[in-house]
């Protein structure tokens, strides 16, 4: 007698929003120090005023990013198990990814202590932040952790070749593209609700170029990415369908995110009119946040039956 046994799998993963939400929190921190590089590192002067901010918001979303890591494990031991040395594995990403927080988190507080100062006056900040600039090797060390980091999401997410949506080398670009964003999204909300008279036209003009790049490249990836996605075989067909129908991502990321901002950059008046400069700031940090969202449970949901 022939017995046929049927089973049925559910493709189905444990994964919720802290995942998001602690890939969010690591881009703000790493994309902070990388906006802040530009003064520290490469020596433009006009970016002087958010070295202190970043210095705090880069720490303050650090130490909350493995928070939201540990819920999600369940079990907070894991996350011993991870940054245990004698339980490395070169060829696990989350290895790496354990070691690689605990060495930016080390350099992140040598580089914001000097910033522990009773004075916060235009002064005190320029002459810390001039002195934070001096010290080369640590902001340049910080600089490389900090895109190292910004890209992470993208290389662990990436190797998973189940995932057409995820399974592409040019993931950890994006990433580091919107931690940008998400970094400067998360600067300039901190220097306009501290009250600081020190954001010049300069400084205005740098940010407003720099932002619409990084959109239009975020803009671009996303066009590609798509269009190979959709004549790459029935899979990636799905992914794609599957990405272009979360609210998420479409409203979230590129109407809220991406789009609006833009337009918003290119048609109002962000040197004169502050509260649009404000508004800037929160979408690219709606979006930031969106892009992590939509492309998690997309990637997850897209699943061939």
């Amino acid at each position: 007698m022939t017995v046929n046994d049927m089973y049925t799998f559910m493709n189905e993963s444990n994964w919720n929003a802290l995942v998001p939400f602690y890939f969010f929190l690591i881009s703000i921190s790493a994309g902070s120090l990388m906006i802040a590089s530009l003064s520290t590192v490469f020596g433009m002067k006009q970016y002087d005023v958010i070295v202190r901010p970043a210095a705090f918001a880069s720490l303050g979303s650090l130490i909350l990013a493995p928070v939201f890591l540990i819920l999600d494990l369940q079990q907070p031991m894991r996350f011993l198990y991870v940054i245990n040395p004698l339980n490395f594995n070169i060829q696990s990403p989350m290895s790496w990814g354990g070691w690689l927080l605990i060495l930016y988190g080390i350099t992140l507080v040598l580089f914001a202590k000097r910033f522990v100062t009773g004075s916060a006056s235009a002064q005190a900040v320029a002459e810390t932040a001039a002195t934070a600039s001096g010290n080369k090797s640590l902001n340049s060390i910080l600089f490389v952790l900090a895109l190292l980091l910004s890209a992470y999401p993208g290389f662990e997410l990436g190797m998973i070749k189940a995932k057409a949506l995820w399974n592409t080398q040019l993931l950890p670009v994006y990433f580091i593209t919107t931690s940008l964003l998400a970094g400067l999204g998360i600067l300039l909300l901190v220097t306009q609700f501290t009250g600081k008279k020190e954001l010049t036209e300069k400084f205005i003009s740098s940010v407003k170029t720099v932002t619409i790049s990084l959109i239009a490249i975020s803009l671009v990836w996303i066009l590609s990415r798509s269009m190979i996605l959709t004549t790459s075989g029935l899979e990636s067909q799905l992914a794609a369908q599957t990405l272009w129908k979360s609210g998420w991502f479409v409203g979230g990321e590129l109407g809220l995110g991406l789009i609006a901002p833009l337009a918003l950059l290119l048609f109002g008046n962000v040197s004169k009119n502050r509260t649009v400069l404000t508004v800037v700031s929160v979408l690219l940090l709606v979006g930031a946040f969106s892009m992590r969202y939509s492309l998690v449970f997309a990637g997850l949901a897209a699943v061939m039956p």
